[in-house]
């Protein structure tokens, strides 16, 4: 619906034209009218129609003068002139001003809508290439980014030349990831990312709904602090207005573009660990993560790369059509797959030595299918290049894919695990704490309350069978946990993640 406000000084006429041109069957919704130019100005700079219709020979201020104030303050305002006078050079005047129509009196109702429905398809036109044109800003903002932090050969000279193409400047002498993690119902995601990109001291991207990067940049250290105390400050009075919260998680100063994928690395890394620290809610299964990619690219059968990525196509679908999603996916799957060949002393695939790979992908892809169909081809190819899982993989990968195959036994223990690796407890132990991030007992908890919370969200087993599935025979000690590590109850936390 486009708007429209009528400058008209006849009172009859103007009554006429508000109360006999069908507005609303015509989509155009009426702010209002005024007797004279002056009356309307203040009005018009409120309300900001779409369309302004005014009468040109009027007392105090006529049609032309608002209209050049018009045109001046509000450029997409369409101007339709009415006049009683058949003079060129009222005409012309109103020509150069640029205004959109110009209609003789006496006009009838067919005749302003004619004039109205011109402006309006105009109007809607415009709308639509600022929307594209505002898209595809957003989507180079996002690769641009994306490409920063994603670790892939981009080039420090590309990535600072595609920035300033942007009207991003890219050269520091300090740069610092700040990760925002939001909390809260959100009405108007697109809004609100459009706010959070404005933020006056930080570049921010990659908003996905729950979470937002920011990069700081400043001469040195202590401007980043500066830097990062400001963004505080302004993310606490946004979340006021927007009744959200947001948790900041400052990633480590770094002096290089080419150091920022690490950084965000272990942004991301210390993010997932202090969620865990604080009982936090897992991440769903059917979620992709870049830990479970990681997982299975270490311990997974090369024959089951199929299956492992047809076990997130479904969610996958839901979010595709969404390009800040596109690039989180793709980002992802270029981090894990960079991070298992530098950890795993095998070469990268050629494919990813291609600079644009990733922007070629994010825009070209047009469904799901592509993405797992280049998934599973990256993932082929460093699963075959890889140490031979039977002999070669650290004991501490061993352990951790034995309890994610056996998580659903009540008698598994460190022991046990232990005896299945041919190593002491106490030596699994120490060596689990220190290759995974996090000791053996925390890990197995980590792993059966994930498969809880599929079983909880997507079958009507009882809370006492979903217990018994996961490895818990003690219904009291599993309710207890369960609601320990997310804040709920089993039943609590059925309830608010089904529809």
């Amino acid at each position: 619906m486009v708007s429209l406000f009528l400058v008209e000084d006849e009172r009859i006429a103007r009554e006429s034209i508000r109360k006999n041109v069908p507005w609303q069957e015509h989509d155009i919704q009426f702010l209002g009218d005024a007797p004279d130019g002056e009356m309307a100005l203040p009005q018009i700079l409120e309300k900001r129609p779409d369309i302004l219709l005014t009468d040109i020979k009027m007392p105090f201020m006529d049609g032309l003068e608002l209209s050049r104030i018009v045109r001046r303050e509000l450029p997409d305002t369409s101007i339709i002139i009415l006049s009683g006078y058949n003079d060129f050079e009222y005409a012309r005047k109103a020509i150069t001003l640029g205004v959109n129509d110009y209609l003789l009196k006496p006009v009838s109702s067919q005749d302003i809508l004619k004039a109205v429905d011109r402006a309006r398809t105009q109007i809607l036109e415009r709308r639509s290439r600022q929307m594209e044109r505002h898209s595809y800003d957003i989507a180079q903002r996002e690769l641009l980014f994306s490409n920063l932090y994603s670790g892939i050969p981009a080039g420090t000279a590309q990535i600072l030349r595609r920035g300033s193409q942007l009207g991003f400047s890219l050269t520091a002498g300090a740069y610092q990831l700040v990760l925002a993690e939001l909390s809260g119902e959100v009405s108007d995601r697109a809004g609100l990312r459009e706010k959070l990109y404005a933020a006056p001291m930080a570049y921010g991207s990659g908003f996905d709904g729950e979470r937002v990067t920011f990069l700081l940049l400043a001469e040195n250290s202590a401007g980043l602090q500066e830097k990062y105390q400001g963004l505080s400050a302004w993310l606490t009075e946004l979340a006021k207005k927007e009744r959200v919260t947001f948790q900041l998680l400052p990633g480590k100063p770094v002096l290089r573009l080419s150091e920022l994928p690490k950084a965000y690395h272990l942004a991301t890394l210390q993010q997932k660990q202090q969620g865990r620290q604080e009982g936090e809610g897992l991440p769903r299964s059917s979620s992709f993560q870049r830990e479970d990619l990681l997982e299975f690219l270490r311990t997974g059968r090369l024959s089951a790369r199929q299956a492992f990525w047809e076990h997130y196509r479904t969610s996958i679908a839901s979010g595709y059509s969404s390009f800040v999603y596109r690039c989180y996916l793709y980002t992802e799957l270029f981090f894990a797959v960079n991070q298992f060949c530098q950890e795993s002393g095998i070469p990268l695939p050629k494919i990813l030595e291609q600079g644009d790979l990733l922007e070629k992908q994010i825009l070209i892809t047009s469904s799901e299918d592509d993405f797992l169909a280049l998934a599973c081809q990256l993932c082929g190819e460093v699963m075959e290049a890889r140490p031979d899982a039977g002999r070669h993989t650290p004991s501490a990968e061993q352990a951790r894919a034995y309890i994610d195959r056996h998580y659903m036994d009540p008698e598994l223990s460190l022991s046990s695990v232990a005896d299945a690796v041919a190593l002491s407890p106490n030596h699994l132990s120490t060596l689990f704490k220190s290759k995974i991030g996090v000791g053996f007992s925390e890990y197995l908890t980590e792993v059966r309350l994930r498969q809880a919370k599929r079983l909880l969200i997507t079958t009507d087993l009882l809370v006492s069978e979903v217990g018994e599935r996961v490895g818990y025979q003690n219904m009291e000690y599993f309710s207890m946990l369960f609601k320990k590590n997310t804040g709920q109850t089993p039943s609590q936390y059925r309830r608010s993640h089904t529809l």
